[in-house]
């Protein structure tokens, strides 16, 4: 609905090809640049004037440019998806800053930064404009009405976000939304969450969480042999009696003390790039683990939850307010690497809750299925069933 959608697609196969470009240049041109070092360690002159130094050099360069573009692109499309769900949420139309921000973990600058980045290259269907003397995000004129499925009663918006119908108590509350000659309903799945953490977790995370203690232990040994690797090779590579004993010893096809130190000095400089090869990847699966860890927290007690709205400080790693910036920061961390499904982080009334089991329905009618085509309006009248697709309006 605010995406574009066939430009992302275009952008995400230009970063598949800028990802494969960009590996291969940084690949090839370290290890030509890493097996002139290690050959000619004792003079750097002749590694400085070699004709393949300055291709590598640009060559490197190239390829983290590559990467860096592609990455920066990537995080930034995860973003933009981040908004678009959120304004698709929105029943309102107005949409401050400093909630989104608040939703986001980000400050209010980045948000305001990135909205005015993001209509431009990858968003749609909004504008900035001031309302009541402060800038705020103004979406396509909406209608909507919010109903409850159990007993039908029409409620106001701001009954709906309390997951609670006033009139039987039911938390089987939709809405219907009218946005831009397109028509979606948003309503909620709590019956497939209810002591089923899975539905809010990532399928067998337990396994997951498992496998990334295993890569961790991987990765630390790996670590741990580079660096091995490299106090060996330095303190044979200074030891006199070690290479008087190789040179003597008949056994090697070494025929002077610097081809024998070249060797030493080529078997360093891999251990080092192997150990520093898996600093990142250590950090990496740690922060995973951690992502995981909350993931499997939350999903259980999401799943003990009788409404589809819960407050976020009530959230097992944000009752403790001391650790509570923290702990919403690592929710968002899991919601990002998808460990968990199924929820959102909404602002409603000014307070900051979670939405669950929230499934947003497009251009499909709320009462039989059937798919809506063309042009709605608030008459529209479905052409299978013939329901009123909206009935009782209310215009913001």
């Amino acid at each position: 609905m605010y995406l574009r959608e066939k430009r992302i697609r275009i952008l995400k196969v230009k970063n598949v090809i800028l990802v494969v470009f960009g590996l291969f240049f940084v690949a090839v041109s370290v290890g030509v640049m890493v097996s002139l070092i290690s050959f000619y360690h004792d003079d750097l002159e002749t590694v400085l004037k070699a004709r393949a130094t300055p291709d590598c050099v640009k060559a490197t360069i190239l390829g983290v440019i590559f990467l860096l573009i592609a990455g920066i692109s990537r995080r930034l499309i995860g973003e933009a998806n981040i908004y678009s769900s959120y304004f698709e949420g929105d029943l309102s139309g107005y949409i401050k800053y400093s909630d989104l921000a608040e939703v986001t973990g980000k400050s209010t600058g980045m948000v305001k930064l990135q909205l005015h980045l993001f209509r431009r290259i990858y968003m749609k269907g909004y504008e900035l404009e001031m309302v009541e003397q402060t800038e705020q995000v103004v979406l396509n004129s909406k209608k909507c009405m919010c109903e409850c499925r159990h007993c039908g009663a029409s409620i106001e918006k701001r009954i709906y976000f309390t997951g609670v119908c006033p009139y039987c108590g039911s938390s089987d509350l939709f809405a219907k939304v009218l946005s831009d000659s397109r028509f979606y309903s948003i309503r909620n799945e709590m019956s497939e969450g209810i002591k089923n953490p899975e539905f809010y977790s990532l399928k067998n995370i337990k396994v997951k969480k498992n496998l990334f203690k295993l890569y961790l232990c991987l990765g630390a040994s790996a670590l741990a042999i580079g660096v091995l690797i490299c106090l060996e090779n330095l303190a044979a590579y200074n030891n006199k009696e070690y290479l008087k004993e190789v040179l003597l010893s008949g056994k090697s096809h070494y025929s002077s003390y610097e081809l024998i130190k070249a060797e030493i000095m080529d078997s360093i400089i891999w251990g080092a790039v192997l150990a520093l090869a898996f600093v990142p990847v250590i950090i990496n699966r740690g922060k995973k683990i951690k992502y995981i860890f909350v993931a499997d927290d939350c999903s259980q007690y999401f799943s003990q939850c009788k409404t589809p709205f819960v407050n976020a400080e009530n959230l097992p790693v944000a009752k403790n307010e001391s650790n509570r910036k923290t702990g919403l920061k690592l929710v968002r961390g899991a919601l990002r690497q998808h460990y968990l499904s199924n929820c959102t982080f909404e602002k409603h009334d000014g307070v900051l809750k979670v939405a669950l089991a929230k499934k947003i329905v497009k251009d499909e009618c709320p009462s039989c299925g059937g798919p809506i085509v063309g042009a709605v309006d608030e008459q529209y009248q479905c052409r299978y069933c013939g329901t009123v697709i909206m009935g009782v309006v209310h215009k913001k």
